[in-house]
């Protein structure tokens, strides 16, 4: 049982390596995890939170204890659990989008006809009694001038069901959607609190999952490579080296222990490297703060 474990374990990081084109090594050198501090949130204003970029320099630093693990096994057995747990807060999304028509010239009858649709990856963060929730990004569910539905199909569903959209912000690519319970049983919700308002650490593995080209729950490995400013938004994103591709957009970006760090939104594939960005999760925060799904 153990060869095999370990066996998994090298094909793992043999796959990341060559999705990725990644040119490290992963270590299980212990890292000094003495100078942990807990991180404060910001309280709101008149219900709202803002952000100023300079704020991420104040924010402390973390390290997981799983870094210090120095018996290959333990690491494996982390790994195998977190790329588990991911997929079973994982969701596919799938937006379809309508217009009215007329029947024909002559006539005042119209008609619901599909124009457009487009697919799209998130994942799982909240629950209550009768609803679950989940982010994703808003260019996956945008409607643009259409009457759009949504469908999601989450870990154990045999086909896609019925999704409400309750919150989004173009401007900053993020979307909440809540579908029923439903008697769903396997569905896991991931962290979006263990890692918030901590910076993140340039080499620290992460792991993105989402359902690039239609693969469903697919899981790749990568590490943190800095903080980054792109065109399109006005804050700085996470780059990193974890593939995603097309489909990806709204999946989870997590660190070794399955915690949130930000939402896979953007993918460059060049000859010889990946280069993925995504949204911080403390821009997460904020959005659902914002917006009022979280207090």
């Amino acid at each position: 049982m153990r060869l095999k474990k370990l066996l998994i374990f090298f094909m793992i990081l043999f796959t990341t390596f060559a999705l990725a084109g990644c040119d490290y090594v992963f270590t299980f050198k212990p890292i000094d995890n003495t100078n942990n501090t807990i991180s404060t949130y910001p309280l709101p204003v008149n219900g709202t939170i803002t952000f100023d970029e300079a704020d991420y320099l104040s924010f402390p630093i973390f390290v997981s204890d799983t870094y210090s693990l120095t018996n290959i096994d333990a690491y494996n057995d982390v790994l195998f659990d977190t790329q588990e747990h991911v997929r079973h807060a994982n969701i596919e999304v799938y937006t379809s989008l309508y217009e009215e028509r007329l029947v024909n010239p002559w006539s005042n009858e119209t008609t619901t006809v599909e124009v457009g649709a487009s697919s799209g990856s998130g994942f799982v963060f909240m629950v209550d009694d009768d609803y679950f929730y989940a982010i994703t990004n808003f260019h996956v569910v945008d409607p643009s001038d259409y009457i759009a539905t949504y469908e999601i199909k989450a870990y154990g569903d045999l086909g896609f069901n019925e999704a409400t959209l309750i919150a989004y912000d173009s401007d900053i690519d993020l979307a909440v959607l809540r579908f029923d319970i439903n008697g769903r049983q396997e569905v896991e919700l991931l962290d979006i609190y263990a890692r918030l308002y901590y910076r993140f650490n340039v080499g620290e593995m992460v792991i993105a999952v989402g359902n690039p080209y239609q693969l469903y729950n697919n899981v790749t490995f990568g590490q943190f490579k800095g903080m980054e400013s792109i065109d399109n938004v006005d804050y700085k994103v996470i780059y990193h080296d974890a593939y995603i591709n097309e489909g990806s957009s709204g999946g989870a970006l997590v660190d070794v222990d399955g915690n949130l760090l930000g939402v896979n939104t953007w993918g460059i594939e060049e000859v010889d490297s990946i280069d993925s960005f995504s949204i911080p999760n403390y821009i997460v925060y904020m959005f659902l703060v914002n917006h009022g799904i979280l207090d």
